[in-house]
């Protein structure tokens, strides 16, 4: 075989090389302790898993922090492979795929005990809400309910800033509930905000379950394999019980 013959197929080669054949993955991400956070180590226990599940795949994975409203840009634009997590959502569906559930937290309202908000979670109940002003992280989604409820005129919402920002407006009396999953919730009351203000904030009943995914790209085609290979990492680490390793790791570490 000729020299350009062999240089000709070798750049063959290497173009109809796909991106998955490389092995890795660039994965946006932001923070949201202590679940995920750029101080903990690898990053937090949702990234350990995500790192891996794509590790028994032969895929290393690259994370990049941003503010979660750019992570979503990111994937949604192109430029990052995908983005973990999130949960479901008509305008996320719209031009993303989403793996397997990766994480599940109850959704709820945390309320100021100086002006305490009463609902079950049901659309009749939902008219006790009339009027109530509602805190959300930027670039986070909206309980459904609540957002058919805006729609209609019933309450706002006032999307601004991070959870425990929101927390500290609520504590404040400037906003009167916060949508937020419990756990992460609880978590930053104690952490990030000082005993006075914890003690003022309170939550509803669970309203319901919320599932987070790994976000992919629809585009370019080959993101779908990166999705599938994700979900049959995870699934092997749900099998050989290394899944559940990392949450009792996780739940038992002091913080």
């Amino acid at each position: 075989m000729s020299r350009f013959r062999v240089l000709l197929l070798i750049c063959l080669l290497a173009l109809a090389r796909p991106l998955f054949a490389e092995g890795h993955i660039r994965i946006a991400i932001g923070e949201w302790p202590p679940l995920i956070s750029a101080s903990q180590p690898g990053n937090g226990v949702i990234p350990t898993l995500i790192s891996e599940a794509f590790a028994t795949q032969g895929i290393t994975v690259e994370y990049g922090f941003f503010p979660w409203k750019r992570a979503f840009e990111e994937v949604r634009q192109g430029r990052w492979q995908a983005s973990a997590v999130w949960g479901r959502s008509p305008e996320r569906e719209a031009c993303c795929l989403f793996s397997e559930r990766v994480y599940s937290d109850e959704v709820v309202l945390f309320y100021n005990r100086a002006k305490p908000v009463h609902w079950d979670g049901s659309a009749v109940g939902v008219e006790q809400l009339r009027g109530l002003t509602i805190g959300l992280p930027l670039g986070s989604a909206k309980t459904p309910l609540l957002e058919e409820a805006e729609r209609r005129g019933l309450l706002k919402y006032e999307a601004g800033g991070d959870e425990t920002g929101n927390l500290r407006k609520l504590a404040a009396g400037r906003i009167d509930a916060v949508d937020m999953v419990k756990g992460t919730g609880q978590w930053l009351i104690s952490q990030r905000l000082d005993a006075d203000e914890a003690a003022r904030l309170a939550t509803t009943a669970p309203l319901q379950r919320w599932d987070y995914h790994l976000l992919f790209a629809s585009q370019p085609a080959d993101n779908r394999r990166y999705l599938e290979a994700f979900d049959k990492g995870l699934a092997t680490l749900r099998a050989n019980g290394r899944e559940a390793e990392l949450w009792r790791r996780f739940l038992a570490a002091p913080r």
